[in-house]
């Protein structure tokens, strides 16, 4: 699905602006997962204090999209994305409750997870230009602007 990597998770102040479709495990309780089988090798692992949803979002513009919703001890959080290509919508909302859960909680973890990643890089990548003297910067119309040339481009401008 490589449509999250091209969508942003923000902050947001509440859910309005959201028609909610599902929201699978709303009580804090059903959100705890047990791995293994046997009673004494039960691990518990709890999700309580992240309530999440799947919503569609209601303004204009936004036909052909769907959000996982979260809600944690650090705000509220939209995740977006279209799903023109795929039918996540109707994938997503023909699993059972907590298995719906699991599923918009792994997207919207890997989806910022991404965001981390690609963040750290595109720092990385301007650290290095700026050590190796390849960041340029240039007006036009009033405006500065600013590029990374490449180790090519900076050679050919020294020669």
């Amino acid at each position: 699905m490589t449509v999250i990597g091209h969508n942003l998770i923000r902050r947001v102040e509440n859910f309005d602006g959201y028609e909610v479709l599902a929201h699978p495990l709303p009580s804090r309780d059903d959100r705890v997962f047990h791995r293994g089988e046997l009673e004494a090798s039960r691990v518990s692992v709890t999700y309580a204090s992240h309530d999440v949803r799947i919503a569609r979002p209601t303004g204009i513009g936004s036909r052909g999209r769907l959000a996982i919703l979260m809600h944690h001890g650090g705000g509220h959080h939209v995740l977006e994305f279209y799903e023109s290509a795929l039918p996540i919508a109707s994938a997503l909302l023909a699993l059972p409750e907590r298995e719906q859960y699991a599923l918009a909680y792994a997207l919207f973890e890997q989806a910022d997870e991404c965001a981390d990643g690609a963040r750290a890089a595109e720092a990385r990548r301007w650290a290095d230009a700026f050590v190796d003297g390849r960041i340029r910067k240039r007006r036009s119309g009033g405006k500065r602007y600013v590029h990374i040339e490449t180790p090519d481009e900076k050679t050919l401008r020294l020669s």
